[in-house]
């Protein structure tokens, strides 16, 4: 593939993981670390903004390459994507949408995030991490060592605040009318739109009518749920490829 290919991720966690990135093959793929997570834990989130996320991803893009990328944005991660190509529709190759947030209904878990305050959050995290396979389990991953190794990892990549934070983002970004007038925008533009979504978990998903008529293409990947780089992660990097080599 010609252009590198950028992964954003959801609320919790990274997906700058071997097991993951091993199946993108030769081609260029990074997974960087949006505000308050991983690498930028400390950075302050306080009032920040779905903007603010995609000014730092673009930094961090303008740092690796100089050539358009293709944005690949899971859940919130979508929503993060979406911003960045309004904001810097010339560094965008194509965008990929895995089950992202386009209204407050696929926000829903954000949302009852972004009315709690922090010492809630904190606690929430808290019964995750005492029991790491029973949230996994609730989001439809059977508990393989593998992936609980992986979901202890996501649960300590963040701090509270930052989850916090980067729900009210998305909850404030994705409330307004401004959001789906900047799909359209993107839509207009023929830029490569593209949408995945997990087998088990697509019928959750609140995809405006108008977005699947337009968009580049729409892919399952099978058998699997909103979690499926943690259900399968050798599997996730094949499916994208194939999808932006056979419609870009």
């Amino acid at each position: 593939m010609e252009n590198p290919i950028v992964l954003v991720h959801g609320l919790f966690g990274t997906l700058n993981m071997p097991e993951i990135l091993t199946g993108f093959g030769d081609n260029e793929v990074f997974a960087p670390d949006l505000l308050g997570y991983g690498t930028e834990a400390s950075a302050s989130v306080e009032g920040m903004r779905l903007e603010d996320q995609a000014n730092h991803l673009n930094a961090g893009i303008n740092k690796i390459t100089a050539d358009p990328v293709h944005l690949v944005g899971h859940s919130v991660g979508g929503a993060v994507s979406v911003v960045f190509a309004g904001l810097y529709p010339e560094r965008v190759a194509s965008i990929t949408s895995i089950e992202g947030n386009f209204t407050l209904k696929d926000a829903f878990w954000s949302a009852q995030i972004a009315k709690k305050d922090v010492v809630e959050v904190q606690s929430i995290v808290d019964s995750y991490k005492k029991d790491v396979g029973a949230w996994i389990s609730d989001a439809g991953v059977e508990p393989s060592d593998e992936a609980l190794l992986m979901g202890k990892h996501w649960l300590e990549h963040q701090p509270a605040s930052t989850i916090h934070a980067q729900a009210k983002a998305v909850v404030e970004a994705t409330a307004k009318p401004e959001y789906l007038q900047a799909v359209r925008d993107l839509l207009d533009s023929h830029m490569p739109f593209h949408l995945m979504a997990g087998e088990k978990s697509r019928a959750g998903w609140d995809v405006p009518d108008w977005v699947l008529e337009r968009a580049s293409s729409n892919t399952l990947f099978p058998n699997m749920g909103h979690l499926m780089m943690m259900e399968a992660p050798r599997s996730f990097g094949p499916s994208i490829c194939e999808v932006l080599a056979r419609t870009t």
